[in-house]
């Protein structure tokens, strides 16, 4: 009975309490105002700074029968303080999670619903915390013991009930999707290998698709020093018929003398197209690398200048120094210093037929977090980038006042 009316049958039981160690329930909190003179943009003369609060609500209801069944269910709010009127009829709560997990076996299970995709350093699958509802409708099959995880996923979207064949609307999401992750354990190291195939359509009911590979490798070289590199390939079909031949990579070597401090040492390069061959319809090739579903605030510094709302058609190189001291049990510092290039060139606005140097500046972001309680976190951050000409053009051309 209860495997047929799984849905009613999660309700009852939070009311009956019979099964209550089988289920939990939480909440997540944030909010985040920024001041901004050039956050995501820069400024520019007779621009003013702005200001806003964005707040984010979860709701998370999980039930878990150990090798058997799991299923989470989470509603999200997110809003913006003040971005609606008070007698406006608008649903702004979502389903942000709802998905059930069989267990066929104590290793192998099947995943179905709207769920969240984490692999590697989320690169290309991440579960940003900031970008709305970002989810995937999908199957995962899933097997795992103690030294191997092999993860396959399935997905194919459709507009609603579709009787016939229509044309995708939803142009930021694939029509269809495929992956493969391969994790293996050897000691204290991991090695994975990841595959996808996406096929977005291109306008009318056809597709393009799109192939990324590569492996991963997180290496603990002794108790204070570790590597993790990355290497993806990218082939097949952008949404605009160019031919992709693209790659991104990503090396960090952590250091940890002590307990209290932490030093990250890295570089996340994606490959780009040349600016005058971008723009130029009749080429018919793409070096552009696409991040497509990873995690754009956990990379290439909190300004968020590249790869998040301004399109990064040229790519960018981004070497970085991550440093972090434990003051108390309570109490951190951190400090991010990046320095950005371009990978492809960008054209001169000034100069007709002359490309500018690769250089796009510097950012610092500093951070001091505080744990207030078990269950409350605060952070306050000042982000600053000084950039170069490049970066002026990269956003146009115009020159730019700030960037904090």
């Amino acid at each position: 009975m209860k495997q047929y009316i799984l849905l009613i049958g999660l309700t009852l039981t939070l009311l009956s309490g019979a099964l209550a160690q089988e289920i939990s329930i939480g909440a997540e909190y944030r909010i985040n105002p920024v001041y901004s003179r050039g956050f995501r943009e820069p400024m520019y003369a007779g621009d003013k700074a702005g200001m806003f609060t964005m707040q984010r609500t979860r709701l998370i209801l999980e039930y878990n029968k150990e090798k058997d069944l799991d299923a989470e269910f989470i509603i999200q709010d997110r809003r913006f303080w003040g971005d609606q009127d008070d007698r406006a009829d608008v649903a702004n709560m979502a389903v942000f999670r709802a998905w059930v997990e069989k267990y066929f076996t104590p290793k192998f299970s099947v995943r179905l619903g709207r769920q969240g995709f984490v692999y590697d350093e989320q690169h290309i699958m991440g579960d940003p915390n900031w970008v709305g509802t970002r989810a995937h409708d999908a199957g995962l099959l899933k097997y795992e013991n103690d030294k191997l995880k092999a993860h396959l996923a399935f997905a194919y979207n459709a507009n609603g009930q579709e009787l016939k064949r229509e044309v995708y609307d939803f142009n930021n999401m694939y029509k269809s999707m495929q992956f493969a992750w391969i994790e293996k354990k050897i000691g204290k190291n991991k090695l994975t290998f990841f595959a996808m195939n996406r096929g977005m359509e291109k306008g009318d009911t056809s597709s393009a698709y799109m192939q990324t590979f590569g492996p991963y490798a997180n290496i603990k070289l002794n108790s204070k020093l570790s590597f993790k590199g990355l290497y993806y390939h990218q082939i097949g079909e952008d949404v605009s018929g160019r031919d992709v031949n693209a790659y991104f990579y990503s090396a960090q070597i952590i250091y940890k003398p002590s307990e209290k401090v932490s030093l990250t040492l890295g570089v996340d390069a994606g490959s780009g197209t040349n600016q005058t061959d971008y723009e130029n319809v009749d080429y018919t090739k793409s070096t552009t690398f696409d991040r497509q579903y990873g995690l754009l605030h956990g990379h290439f510094g909190y300004m968020d200048y590249f790869y998040v709302m301004h399109p990064t058609e040229v790519g960018a190189h981004d070497f970085y120094l991550k440093a972090k001291v434990n003051i108390t049990e309570n109490l951190s510092l951190e400090n991010h210093l990046h320095d950005f290039a371009t990978s492809a060139l960008l054209n001169d606005p000034t100069n007709e037929g002359k490309t500018l140097g690769h250089h796009l500046g510097i950012e610092n972001d500093f951070m001091i977090n505080y744990k207030l309680s078990s269950i409350l976190n605060a952070q306050l951050a000042y982000c600053r980038m000084f950039g170069t000409k490049t970066l002026d053009a990269f956003f146009g051309g115009q020159k730019s006042q700030e960037n904090q």
